[in-house]
């Protein structure tokens, strides 16, 4: 173990001392295990306990993201400042992915499934009231989540909700029936997308911000700013510990940055990596790099030339120096992806696919195969899309130039990245949070109807893998069927993956945490509700 890797598993076994999920006797042993001294191992637990989470403070925290067009609409999610705010902060979904992914009870106290995974009955919280004072109920679960499954629905959540074929109430509980069976469907409701609004008289409230969430509306500026304060009504008695948090949208990163150092805010997402080291050396700040399964990804259009054609699309992939991008743009904060989505972590993930390296001639190889012997393509970038996504395109330029791929590095404004540039230019960079399960991720955005689909890639053979194993509860043979859904996307899918990159925030040391999850920003969007100040 490095000395870095035996530090931060220190500072984890910190952490769950501060949250009471093990004794000291236990924590004890675990940390002379790592090497230190009965002493030292003791004045850390004092140190922990002394920082375990306390209530009150008005919080502060800065992000990279927000727009002039969000809104608090429920069907319509974008930037991680607007879905933290409404959908972390104001309402709630049924379930929750934990730190370990496993499912947690949030407004659904327990699930069981009926008809081999092809029903799903989920029974309701009791005493839960929106901030309105209205009494949660099936009809506004049933409501919410219709929401997402009409026609002209612009929700990224259609392509999962398409998988419902009825929902009825029955008393507290909630009757989900599915057009197939689907062993991840309560996955599903874990996604942010499905968060829970009131309906009165048949009529849903989904744009007001009125939810059953740990804060109550105070005040919201699109792209600005957006506050919330404590719910006194919440049904979690722990949750949350701040009374008010606000978020910031900073997209600048320089700007950022000097509002986390001036002590304007405390903490912001999306650290620039080169001034983390400097960061981590300031008083009263530290670095916080979480790994987990988010991508940053290349997507190509493959319905537009020249990314119609596969060999272009092996080309590109193989013009991509990812042990230099890891190195010299995310130092060292990521690890190498493989062009498809699945992280190494995943108990799905083929280990068996060849890791693909930079290699020019491989990649003039198959310009040649496809009749070229060399390519202009056009990069549309901004830090909107990731810290150091400028650097990281002029880096691909530079590489992709040796392999016969020449590449325009396009800079575009931060403020309308996201509804003005993804999905909607050929090639650009992005980047995916993780989820749960394959099936999330795949459905999401590489299936041939995939809601959020940025390539219009379509290949009937992955879309039949992708059912199949969804539909499949032996979890050895989903496993066959994800491994050769893994090798298409390697092979032919239209989606560049280089890396597999960490969340990595500037946090001032008076923010105190419990054990992190890597699927997200700011702790999966949870932290207003999951941190608090230590005094």
């Amino acid at each position: 173990m490095t000395t870095r890797d035996r530090d931060t598993t220190i500072s984890a076994l910190a952490r769950l001392a501060q949250s009471d999920k093990v004794s000291r006797r236990a924590f004890m042993e675990r940390a002379i295990a790592l090497g230190l001294m009965a002493g030292p191992a003791s004045a850390l637990w004092s140190k922990a306990k002394a920082e375990a989470p306390k209530k009150g403070g008005h919080a502060i925290f800065g992000f990279a993201h927000g727009e002039t067009a969000d809104t608090l609409a429920a069907d319509v999610l974008g930037n991680a400042h607007n879905v933290t705010f409404k959908t972390r902060m104001l309402r709630n979904c049924l379930v929750e992915v934990g730190t370990d992914g496993r499912l947690e009870p949030v407004l659904a106290s327990e699930w069981a499934h009926g008809d081999q995974g092809a029903t799903w009955i989920f029974t309701l919280r009791k005493g839960v009231e929106f901030h309105n004072g209205k009494t949660l109920d099936a009809q506004d679960v049933i409501e919410s989540i219709n929401l997402h499954r009409r026609e002209e629905t612009k929700s990224g959540g259609k392509a999962l909700a398409a998988k419902i074929a009825d929902i009825k109430a029955d008393g507290d509980k909630v009757v989900f029936e599915l057009k197939e069976r689907n062993a991840d469907f309560p996955y599903y409701l874990a996604q942010y997308f499905f968060t829970i609004c009131p309906s009165q008289d048949g009529v849903l409230d989904y744009t007001s911000g009125v939810g059953t969430g740990p804060f109550v509306l105070e005040r919201y500026e699109p792209g600005v700013a957006a506050v919330g304060t404590r719910n006194p009504n919440y049904f979690d008695p722990e949750r949350p510990y701040f009374d008010s948090v606000e978020l910031l949208s900073i997209r600048d990163t320089a700007s950022r940055t000097n509002a986390l150092v001036t002590g304007e805010v405390h903490g912001v997402d999306a650290l620039d990596l080169k001034t983390a080291e400097r960061i981590e050396a300031t008083k009263d700040l530290g670095v916080v790099s979480v790994p987990g399964g988010s991508t940053m990804t290349m997507p190509m259009h493959a319905n537009v030339s020249p990314f119609d054609m596969v060999d272009v699309r092996r080309a590109m992939k193989f013009a991509v120096d990812r042990v230099e991008l890891r190195d010299k743009i995310f130092r060292g904060h990521a690890s190498l992806g493989n062009d498809h989505p699945v992280a190494a972590s995943d108990r799905f993930h083929n280990p068996d696919i060849p890791q693909r390296e930079y290699d020019p001639d491989k990649a003039r190889h198959h310009l040649k195969k496809a009749g070229l012997e060399s390519i202009d393509v056009v990069l549309h970038t901004s830090d909107a899309a990731f810290s150091g996504a400028v650097d990281a395109a002029v880096l691909y330029a530079e590489t992709a130039k040796k392999a016969g791929v020449n590449v325009t590095v396009q800079r575009e404004p931060a403020d309308g990245y996201w509804s003005n540039v993804w999905i909607k230019v050929p090639f650009c960079y992005s980047y995916w949070n993780a989820r749960p399960t394959p099936d999330l991720m795949f459905v999401l955005a590489y299936t041939s109807d995939a809601a959020w689909g940025d390539t219009n890639w379509s290949n009937a053979r992955f879309d039949e893998l992708v059912v199949a194993a969804r539909s499949e509860l032996d979890t050895e043979k989903r496993k066959t069927l994800y491994h050769e859904a893994q090798w298409i996307l390697h092979d032919e899918g239209s989606t560049i993956v280089p890396l597999f990159q960490n969340f990595v925030h500037g946090v001032n040391e008076k923010i105190g945490y419990g054990e992190l999850t890597g699927s997200a920003p700011f702790d999966g969007f949870r932290a207003p509700a999951r941190w608090w100040f230590k005094s």
